[in-house]
């Protein structure tokens, strides 16, 4: 924390509201894709008769297209003029309401760069990663995981749950259902906290599945595996929260409970956690994940 913060000439709650995305945090985000994207001296210089590089200039088409709803003939007109398209990438990104610089963010992480070869898939990593430096460094509520912008802040939040987002393909269902609780989660149109909630629930179900080679219920099936007996309580009584009829239900009273950011979010990350957990202490055993 800097001196102006500390002392508080310098508003921290600026910086740290969720639905907001200061001048200061939005310019910083720009310049990360202005260098890293846009910078037209990388592709070659801005004379008349030099154009974007191939795949970023479909992205740009594809940015006036299906991000923006422009007319693509303006940048088909000006190809060979790019600075002239990125000042007007520029212009519309700073008229964005703040949700939609996230979106921004997000249509950058969805486009196929990898298609355009390796070099592009590791520019695509560079600039999400800074993007997320531009993040932390601004103190913003958000951060981006599996290319999605997400309501997390902790670094060891985060690296909890990228862990258990890159378990090998013998845990894809766990994967799936830890991507979607992500999505769920994370949309900031419309969140569904609840779904998100029993997609990380499944999540832990399908791995248990997997480990002792048993179809049935997280309940019964979690008492096969080798640990300790309280963590078969806890996690047992956290599906049965989230599986009573009705759906998620308060735990003293019975009646049914609307949750919100609060449990969606512990979910995530404690489920994701105890699937490393799992996985590490399990997962290539053969014999000590069933009784």
């Amino acid at each position: 924390m800097l001196f102006s913060e500390r002392y508080g000439y310098k508003k921290i709650n600026e910086v740290l509201l969720r639905e907001n995305v200061p001048e200061r945090l939005r310019t910083r985000i720009w310049n990360v894709f202005y260098k890293d994207v846009f910078m037209i001296k990388r592709w070659g210089g801005v004379s008349p008769g030099e154009k974007f590089l191939d795949p970023v200039f479909n992205f740009v088409i594809a940015l006036w297209d299906r991000f923006f709803k422009k007319n693509i003939q303006y940048v088909d007109e000006h190809k060979y003029h790019p600075s002239l398209v990125v000042d007007e990438i520029k212009h519309l990104f700073f008229q964005l309401p703040w949700y939609e610089v996230y979106d921004f963010i997000e249509f950058f992480a969805q486009f196929p760069w990898e298609s355009f070869g390796k070099d592009f898939l590791i520019k695509k990593i560079i600039v999400l990663t800074n993007v997320n430096q531009v993040l932390q460094e601004e103190k913003a509520p958000y951060r981006i995981i599996n290319g999605i912008v997400t309501p997390l802040t902790s670094e060891e939040e985060i690296k909890e749950i990228e862990k258990a987002l890159s378990v090998s393909d013998k845990f894809k269902p766990v994967r799936d259902h830890l991507e979607k609780a992500l999505r769920l989660m994370s949309d900031r149109k419309d969140p569904d906290y609840e779904n998100s909630i029993k997609e990380s629930i499944s999540a832990l179900e399908s791995l248990v599945k997997i480990l002792t080679r048993k179809e049935g219920s997280l309940s019964g099936l979690i008492e096969r595996l080798d640990i300790h007996q309280a963590m078969k309580r806890g996690f047992k009584e956290l599906y049965d929260w989230t599986s009573k009829e009705g759906g998620i239900r308060h735990g003293k009273s019975g009646k049914s409970l609307t949750p919100g950011f609060a449990e969606a979010r512990y979910m995530l990350i404690t489920i994701s956690a105890f699937v490393n957990y799992l996985i590490e202490k399990l997962g290539n055993e053969r014999n000590n994940d069933t009784r």
